[in-house]
């Protein structure tokens, strides 16, 4: 989780920010914080994925229109939906509210993947504009969900019946969305889906667990056999350079934290765990034996909290003989170590002996 700071109500990190625990942010602070937005994109889409948060969608769209910027409204929607009709409008910033307890923003650039840190940093701690005697448009705008099912519907030609696997989702919108196209009643392959839907595990009778990582390495070699290049994140799993030695998977990497190459945003499978779960269990038994060849990877990451952030190698990945550890800020006395390894066992015990090494000073 790579942590990028804190300002008088935010905590930011990952493409999004959340309220500060104890802090409130209401309607007012809302419009604020549109102003401050408005300096850093022309044209915007904002969503919120339930009723709760209508004060907080419509106070945020006040304050950008009140700097003569236009946005699209789209009430009560899911983030995959959301997500994919961001090109659809042109909005080169999609932002997206959710959460109870503590309001999350989530922040997308024209290519749907998340705002790089350094921007979100930039937001975060600017000045809002003044008003500029303007006003920009607030347009309601429908929501892309039957667009978004149709669009994942024509991407594979064997159409017909719902693919047997269950689901299991606490996000009742977004389940839904996955019952589309799965029929949530087959016990030897289950789907997980939390952030929103932004993130997938699976488990298998056959195959056992299947990690996010693992479904994502098990599409890029289904995407390789067309001979393509496959792009995947930096900071992504090593085994998957390993693949490569002994394969003719082409891997490349591209850095999480800059704006996105063009032949990166194509690959739609990093931006929508369902059309990539969709293509990968439509052919069960292909599936299945795809991931059983793929070499073993796990990874294990851990909070913990420091006296001494500042000393920290933020960023550093750390080559071990057990695997590899992964530094990141999380917090303002918090970082997170996420290891990479060849067995949860491995990784487990990497993380943890990096986590006594860094809080007693290496």
């Amino acid at each position: 989780m790579s942590y990028s700071g804190e300002n008088k109500y935010f905590s930011f990190r990952d493409g999004f920010c959340e309220t500060l625990s104890g802090v409130t942010v209401g309607s007012a602070e809302s419009a604020v914080f549109g102003r401050t937005i408005a300096g850093f994109f022309r044209r915007f889409s904002i969503g919120c994925d339930c009723f709760r948060n209508m004060h907080i969608l419509y106070a945020l769209c006040s304050g950008i229109a009140e700097c003569g910027r236009d946005i699209y409204v789209c009430e009560n929607t899911d983030l995959p939906s959301f997500r994919f009709g961001l090109s659809l409008l042109s909005a080169d910033c999609g932002i997206f509210i959710s959460g109870n307890e503590r309001l999350k923003m989530s922040f997308f650039g024209a290519d749907g993947f998340p705002v790089p840190s350094g921007v979100l940093t930039e937001i975060m701690n600017a000045k809002p504009l003044k008003n500029t005697g303007k006003c920009g448009k607030i347009m309601p705008c429908t929501s892309f969900r039957e667009i978004y099912i149709n669009n994942l519907a024509d991407t594979f030609s064997d159409t017909g019946s719902s693919i047997q696997a269950g689901i299991s989702c606490g996000n009742r919108s977004v389940k839904s969305l996955w019952y589309e196209f799965f029929s949530g009643e087959d016990e030897n392959l289950v789907f997980q889906i939390s952030d929103d839907g932004q993130r997938v595990n699976a488990y298998s009778t056959e195959a056992g667990f299947i990690s996010h990582e693992k479904l994502i390495l098990a599409f890029a070699v289904k995407l390789s056999a067309t001979g393509q290049a496959v792009y995947l994140p930096e900071n992504f799993h090593y085994s998957a350079d390993i693949l490569t030695e002994n394969s003719t998977l082409q891997i490349k990497r591209f850095p999480v934290d800059k704006p996105v190459p063009p032949e990166v945003i194509s690959q739609r499978f990093l931006t929508d765990p369902l059309y990539m779960c969709v293509h990968l269990a439509r052919n069960k038994p292909d599936f299945i034996r795809s991931v059983k060849s793929l070499p073993a990877l796990a990874s294990v990451r851990r909070e913990i909290f420091i006296e001494n952030p500042e000393e920290i190698p933020y960023g550093k990945t750390i080559e071990d003989s057990a695997g590899r550890i992964i530094i990141s800020r999380s917090g303002r006395n918090r970082i997170t170590l996420l290891a990479q390894a060849n067995s949860n066992e491995t990784a487990s015990e990497l993380c943890s002996d990096w986590c006594r090494k860094l809080m007693h000073n290496l």
